[in-house]
Parts: structure tokens; sequence; C-alpha cells
């Protein structure tokens, strides 16, 4: 009872405070996140080394809570890139895949984005262990959904019939990235959870993704994403995160 109840308060203590470093690496080998499924990290990933790594990470979340693969760790830190490399989706090069196969295989990559934001986030305390991972999670979802798009707009100029069909379907591609935009900056605004280092990195993806597609935007969503920018404004200490949205804000 007292070595369940030392856990417990053990968890409340690290993961109710911010990591603010790299310094504090409770990580896996490469070796050991291997014998437990978890695929080599040199190639790229399929649907199932995901789903073999999801498996391996869920069970081990609750295992080993801090053990999961880190940004910048010597021991895990190339495990976490291969996960959230947008390499990983190279088969919407592959021009023997039909486009409406690619629009399949492309929504089960917002799955897996979904599925890693599960796995590093805890629901019970509201300042995570893994923040440093989780805006790399947050670019990873944004590069997700600008491959969904990207995708979306071939398939609006094919001629074939399974495409046409799919065609109907682009506008709500458009309000999946939006909503993915505005779920980055709801999570900006607390600020004192995240290095700031790490929040101007995430910035800058969502000022060139967003410079990217706002000629497609209407009025209320160029008018949705400036109102979610000037609340980021207020509520950083960054001089450079808040110059980059003022700059943003004026061009919607």
């Amino acid at each position: 009872m007292k070595t369940t109840l030392f856990f417990l308060i053990l968890m409340i203590v690290v993961f109710g405070s911010c990591r603010k470093s790299s310094v504090e690496d409770y990580s896996l080998s490469l070796e050991e996140y291997q014998k437990m499924s978890v695929p080599e990290p040199n190639k790229i990933w399929s649907l199932k080394d995901y789903s073999d790594t999801f498996d391996a990470l869920t069970k081990l979340k609750f295992q080993k809570p801090f053990a999961l693969p880190i940004k910048d760790s010597k021991r895990s830190g190339v495990l976490l890139s291969r996960m959230i490399n947008i390499e990983n989706m190279s088969f919407l090069k592959d021009e023997s895949i039909p486009l409406y196969e690619k629009a399949q295989l492309s929504k089960r990559y917002l799955e897996v984005y979904r599925e890693l934001i599960d796995i590093y986030t805890n629901i019970r305390m509201k300042r995570q262990y893994y923040n440093r991972e989780l805006i790399d999670l947050q670019i990873f979802g944004l590069q997700v959904t600008q491959k969904m798009l990207d995708l979306a707009n071939e398939i609006n100029k094919s001629t074939d019939v399974e495409d046409i069909n799919m065609q109907s379907g682009y506008q709500s591609i458009q309000m999946i990235y939006i909503a993915r935009l505005l779920d980055i900056l709801e999570n900006q605004k607390y600020s004192s959870q995240y290095l700031n280092k790490d929040l101007e990195i995430l910035t800058d993806s969502v000022n060139i993704s967003i410079l990217r597609n706002k000629d497609w935007m209407d009025t209320f969503i160029a008018k949705e994403l400036e109102q979610s920018l000037l609340i980021v404004i207020d509520s950083v200490s960054s001089d450079y995160i808040r110059k980059k949205y003022i700059e943003l804000a004026g061009l919607l």
C-alpha cells in the first residue's frame, strides 16, 4: 500500500511539473524498445509499424510513465524523430497508387497523429511532463493535414471517376486543417507550460502554413484565425512570437 501511494505521489510531482530541459532522460535504449516490437527508426514506417509502436508505448506509458522516447535524447531521440517524420507519408509520391487510395491512406495518418497525442498526454494533469514532445507532435499534425490538403487539390483537378466522387469532400479537408490550426493556437496561449524556443519553432510552422493557405480562406475563417492569433499575442512572453503573429494577423 505504501509503495503504491509513493508511486502515485511521484507521478503527480513529475507529471505535474514541466520538463524544462532535456537533462532528465528516463527513456529506454533503442534495443529495449525493439524488444517490445517497436520497429527500427532508420527506415520509413508503415501503418503496421505505427500500430506495433502504439501497442508497445501504450503499455509502457502505464508501466513506466517517464520512459517514452523524448526529444534530444541520446538514447531515444532518433525514435521520436522517426515517429513524427512526415517522410512516412512518402507513399503520396508513388504514382502507381491511385489518388483515391492515397486519400484513404492519408486519413489513417490523421489517426496516427491523434494516437501519438493520446500516448504523450496525461489527461489527469494540467501541466504535461512531455511538453516538448507535444510541441513536435503538434507540428507533425499540421504537416499531416497539409499533405491531406495538397492531395485534395490534386483530386479536385482529376478527371478519374473515383476521384470525381471524392471531390465533394474537399471542404471537409479544409475544415480539418483549420481545426488543427485553431487547436495549436489554443494550446499556445498556455505558454508557461513550454520552452520559448519550442514555441517559436511551432510559431514558424504556423506562420508558414497560414501564409501558404490564406488565399483560399474566406472572411469568417480569416477572422477566427486572427482572433486566435491576438489571444496568443497577449499570452506569450516571447517578443519573437508576438512580432510574427502581429504581422500574420495583419495579413488575414
